[in-house]
């Protein structure tokens, strides 16, 4: 188990936000460094420790390690949360990377670039609104789709939580603050998914301590 673990990300969710809840899922213990868009673009020295420049960047033990699906697969492996038979193992990376899609598929109908890079522009917010509501009748469907199918129950395995579920929880979060209504009466499985992972001990804690993240869960003091 490695000693000395840091997330470097930006605050909010974003596509870290698996990567975080992998290792609260599994107890494991890591620094949670958080960055505004300014901060990162004046991190010269750090950034070239950085293998690609970009966040999210797990440090490990003085190792850095890029790309989000790469970080998310170490920190499932660290975390006990990636499986053990390489078949079943290989499924769980095909759920990954095709929930992946659907955040690449927002991020494209919000930003006129990649975000986070210098000179990107999120869209008007009227505009924005419009393009995702409309790719949420159009495309998203068929997209939940596919994810609802393969999933084997409870979880994407059939028996025990991965970092696949996990993951599809984060993207279906993404989803239900745009628009709560999205999976009612269509999705049961992806509710159930949803569900399981949100109510995990773990994950429930991390969402009362991050409730800013989390706005859908706000409880009221």
């Amino acid at each position: 188990m490695p000693s000395n673990i840091t997330l470097h990300y930006f605050h909010g969710r974003g596509i870290g936000e698996a990567i975080r809840l992998i290792f609260a899922a599994g107890n494991v213990s890591f620094e949670d460094r958080r960055y505004t868009i300014d901060e990162f673009r004046e991190l010269t020295a750090l950034k070239e420790k950085f293998p690609f420049g970009q966040m999210p960047t797990l440090e490990v033990d003085g190792r850095f390690i890029g790309q989000t699906d790469s970080i998310a697969r170490l920190a499932a492996r660290i975390a006990g949360l990636y499986p053990e038979s390489p078949l079943v193992a290989a499924e769980s990376d095909m759920i990954v990377v095709q929930q992946a899609e659907i955040q690449k598929a927002i991020a494209r109908l919000s930003f006129d670039g990649v975000p986070g890079a210098p000179g990107t522009q999120m869209y008007p917010e009227q505009e924005r609104k419009l393009r995702i509501a409309e790719w949420f009748e159009s495309d998203l469907p068929g997209l939940l789709q596919r994810l609802e199918q393969l999933i084997k129950g409870p979880f994407y395995s059939g028996g025990d939580m991965s970092w696949a579920d996990i993951a599809v929880f984060a993207r279906l979060t993404q989803i239900l603050d745009t628009d709560a209504s999205t999976l009612a009466g269509r999705y049961p499985k992806l509710i159930a998914v949803e569900q399981a992972v949100r109510e995990r001990p773990e994950i429930a804690r991390w969402i009362n301590d991050h409730q800013e993240d989390y706005p859908r869960f706000q409880t009221v003091s």
